[in-house]
């Protein structure tokens, strides 16, 4: 039964993992989709805002509907939508097509959110919850990474050839100059939805729900009994309760991070390649940026996730808290560091007249930038999973879902509005470097603020709700023993 369980997981995981690719997939070709549909940037950030706002909506009413009924159904029904949507990328040539078809992407994407955080917390031990939930955020980023590679790998435009150029000079030139090599962003989808389609069917028959609350402590020896279930479902009537819950208040609206988190997200690819005006396939680049990432990845991710997780297991109930906000403070130095240097070297000029002596200052130059960005993003991946273990152990396993999805929405709203704002701005002033630098510092700085309260609220709310499972645990076994 174990070794079910697990195959069952990898591919419920799995399944998850492919559809999560899709914005992976088309940032890092939104030049490209600007010259194949002939739009600029003010477009792209419509496209992606609309993507992140309706993404943020499925998130809610799934949220809710995953607190309700079966995770695997709703994640063949999240499969089979993407799956299909994707595939008919190919045959879309209007930009108003591109744009409802990123709508229905947006509505499956939605689905898998509260869908794996919900699933994940009934499979895994709650003193590991910020652990696996740091595994979890490692695979998605590895995955976005692959995706993003992926769909770099069918992109023949070299970008250092035209770097004199404006951005919207450059997306007019490629227009005219690489019109055979347009249509290849659509290829990534085409054989990631090909295999999103047959995972969906394998789900359908091999995916095992774990039981609600199997791996709260209160519930863990009781659930192993097959003939006992977690029973509370979620209420309407519930959802005035969750959300005056003060802790809840403070992790939710706190989406000033996710607005320069979403402005980068969304201009990252266009950033190194019109602004800074470098080629993301050039092997140095490629080399140190995977190493800052990586490094950024498991010091963040597995580091501060396994520190905040033994500091509530030795009895801190606010070390989640305490980890997540040195993380907020800690992130904004490295971050704006790396943003405020311009790491390229023109390759027109000549540094001592020699070439050679040019091509050492710019790896230098790179070096340094990918080390304060691998910095920076070790504190900000410490954020994610202290906040998702936070805010699963201050709500009942029935509200879970449903407050993840509000969080989750929360946090869309701040990503779409950073590539609103983005897209404007850049297309005004044609720089994406102070427009990525000054949303940093501003939203970072207002997002350390919304952590601060939860370090008076966080423990009475964490003591509730265990006192309240333990006597939901004790009538649970007095039911059965009448």
């Amino acid at each position: 039964m174990k070794g079910r369980k697990l195959f069952s997981l990898i591919i419920f995981l799995g399944l998850i993992l492919i559809i999560i690719m899709d914005s992976a997939i088309l940032l890092p070709n939104e030049v490209l989709i600007a010259a194949d549909f002939g739009i600029y940037f003010d477009s792209i950030g419509v496209l992606i805002g609309i993507y992140t706002i309706m993404h943020g909506i499925s998130i809610i009413v799934f949220g809710y509907l995953t607190d309700k009924y079966s995770r695997k159904n709703l994640l063949i029904l999240s499969g089979m939508i993407w799956s299909i949507d994707v595939m008919l990328y190919i045959f879309i040539n209007e930009f108003w097509q591109l744009l409802l078809a990123r709508i229905v992407a947006a509505i499956a994407t939605g689905i898998t959110a509260p869908l794996v955080i919900s699933y994940l917390a009934d499979f895994i031990s709650s003193d590991s919850r910020s652990k696996s939930f740091a595994f979890w955020g490692l695979m998605t980023t590895i995955t976005s990474l692959f995706a993003g590679t992926l769909a770099l790998a069918f992109n023949l435009i070299d970008f250092s050839t035209i770097e004199l150029l404006t951005p919207t000079q450059k997306i007019d030139y490629i227009s005219l100059n690489f019109p055979g090599a347009l249509y290849t962003w659509k290829l990534p989808y085409l054989y990631l939805g090909m295999i999103a389609f047959i995972l969906t069917i394998i789900n359908f028959f091999v995916t095992v729900e774990p039981k609600r609350a199997a791996k709260d402590k209160a519930f863990e020896d009781l659930l192993v009994k097959e003939d006992l279930q977690y029973s509370y479902k979620i209420k309407f009537s519930d959802l005035k309760y969750i959300y005056k819950r003060k802790s809840n208040f403070f992790l939710t609206m706190n989406f000033f991070d996710v607005v320069a988190s979403g402005l980068l997200l969304a201009y990252i690819f266009p950033y190194i390649e019109l602004d800074i005006g470098v080629n993301v396939i050039d092997f140095r680049i490629i080399i140190l940026l995977l190493i800052a990432v990586v490094f950024g990845l498991f010091i963040g991710q597995f580091g501060l996730a396994h520190w905040g997780d033994k500091l509530v297991q030795k009895g801190d109930l606010n070390g989640r808290v305490k980890i997540a906000t040195i993380c907020s403070i800690l992130t904004l130095p490295f971050l704006l560091g790396a943003f405020a240097m311009s790491p390229n070297i023109p390759t027109q000029t000549f540094f001592f007249g020699s070439f050679y002596a040019n091509e050492i200052l710019f790896t230098v130059l790179w070096i340094v930038f990918s080390s304060l960005l691998g910095l920076g993003l070790a504190f900000t991946m410490g954020i994610g999973p202290n906040w998702y273990s936070s805010l699963i152990d201050v709500n009942f396993p029935e509200n879970r879902g449903t407050m993840i999805a509000v969080g989750s929405f929360i946090d869309t709203i701040g990503r779409a509005l950073g590539a609103f704002i983005g897209g404007f701005i850049v297309a005004f002033t044609e720089s994406f470097s102070a427009t990525i630098f000054w949303s940093t510092l501003i939203f970072g700085i207002l997002s350390i603020f919304l952590w601060i309260p939860l370090f008076f609220t966080s423990k009475k709310d964490f003591n509730a709700v265990n006192e309240e499972m333990k006597q939901r645990s004790i009538r649970i076994q007095e039911k059965r023993n009448e």
